[in-house]
């Protein structure tokens, strides 16, 4: 199960720790911040996890019993053209607008999150088609669920059982 919880950009891991005792009932959960992605440490490492993303003055925060990876992306009515230029064809085709951008953008991101990849190294091998990610031309095994806010689009990858939360 994957709990989500949309929230003011700040004191993100603190919020991260009390949504992850809110939801499953993790007492005294603390971040480790020594990893390349940090983690909950202690007794809580290895068997949750936990993303976060930041957009504007707002964060997307999300706690697993299952790896996750999220990213949120703010509607700003900008062009993405010279983005979306060295997108596959196929990829390109898909894209009208940019809602259409960002679904595609968020969720090669969630994924890069999900895998504590590199942004500048990865993104090149991704490929978001018809709701599924590729990587160098291999289609993923990997839920993606885009949830549509008024201000932006939401993405989490990795798990299909979600619930929101307020925190």
């Amino acid at each position: 199960m994957t709990y989500f919880a949309l929230t003011e950009n700040g004191n993100v891991y603190k919020k991260a720790a009390l949504l992850l005792q809110t939801c499953f009932g993790a007492e005294g959960a603390k971040v480790d911040y020594s990893a390349p992605r940090p983690t909950f440490a202690g007794a809580y490492m290895g068997v949750y996890d936990f993303n976060i993303s930041h957009s504007g003055d707002i964060a997307a925060i999300a706690v697993s019993d299952k790896k996750i990876g999220c990213d949120l992306e703010l509607f700003t009515g900008r062009e993405h053209a010279a983005i979306i230029e060295r997108f596959s064809a196929r990829e390109r085709d898909e894209i009208c607008g940019e809602e259409d951008f960002l679904l595609n953008w968020t969720a090669k991101e969630a994924f890069i999150k999900l895998n504590a990849f590199a942004l500048a190294t990865h993104l090149k091998r991704l490929e978001y088609f018809e709701g599924d990610i590729y990587m160098d031309g291999e289609k993923q095994n990997c839920p993606i669920v885009h949830i549509f806010l008024p201000y932006g689009i939401l993405c989490l990858c990795g798990d299909d059982t979600l619930r929101q939360r307020d925190i």
